[in-house]
């Protein structure tokens, strides 16, 4: 059995308790979407999550800063110390320096306006509040695999947890962490980091969004 074949079968088996079941044809629609779309995204370089892209903005408009102070001590003489190091021409204006002063100074003033920005981000998407979560690959990964699991199967994606053990174990979140498991075993993710990934990607957005489509009443 192929990786295509037994993620149709777990749906099929998820599915059981449905009173109109898709067809199979259908749940391997499905679970070849997920083959494809899994490895296009989490080969991609890792993104910062947004309270993470924060503190390191924060950090290099501290650098920066610090850069721009160095460099006005130093003044001209110290460009013509970095010059002759460069094997450039020791030829420059007065004023040189000072050009280069006024960029890392406005470098700084930029990262600060993009940390701010940034905090924004990581308060919409609840990432600021700390524990394990997602880099940005994973979340529009989760993203897609739920538009898929409702577009294909016609199904609104479900988040109900199992009491006894604090996790999702069927529907759409149950369906992500297998095709994880088949697709790229070699990444390990936590169950409960895709079922609070599942519930954001829920949440944030418009419940109406992951609606069924109308059927035609032609």
């Amino acid at each position: 059995m192929n990786q295509i074949e037994h993620l149709t079968s777990w749906l099929q088996r998820d599915l059981s308790r449905l009173e109109h079941i898709p067809s199979r044809e259908v749940l391997e629609q499905l679970a070849a979407e997920a083959e494809r779309i899994i490895p296009l995204y989490l080969r991609r370089p890792a993104k910062l999550r947004p309270s993470a892209l924060e503190r390191e903005l924060v950090s290099l408009a501290s650098h920066l800063a610090k850069a721009a102070k160095a460099a006005e001590r130093l003044g001209n003489q110290g460009l013509l110390l970095i010059a002759s190091a460069s094997s450039t021409s020791r030829d420059l204006e007065p004023e040189a320096m000072r050009k280069h002063v006024l960029y890392l100074q406005r470098m700084a003033i930029w990262s600060r306006k993009a940390a701010e920005v940034a905090v924004q981000q990581s308060q919409s998407a609840g990432s600021h509040k700390g524990g394990s979560t997602p880099d940005q690959n994973l979340r529009e990964l989760v993203t897609l695999l739920l538009i898929a699991y409702q577009e294909i199967l016609g199904i609104k994606p479900s988040h109900t947890i199992n009491p006894d053990t604090g996790l999702v174990e069927r529907g759409a979140s149950a369906f992500i962490k297998q095709a994880l498991g088949l697709y790229w075993p070699e990444h390990t993710f936590k169950h409960r980091l895709i079922d609070d990934t599942v519930r954001c990607s829920l949440i944030v957005r418009d419940l109406e969004y992951f609606d069924p489509p109308p059927l035609s009443s032609s």
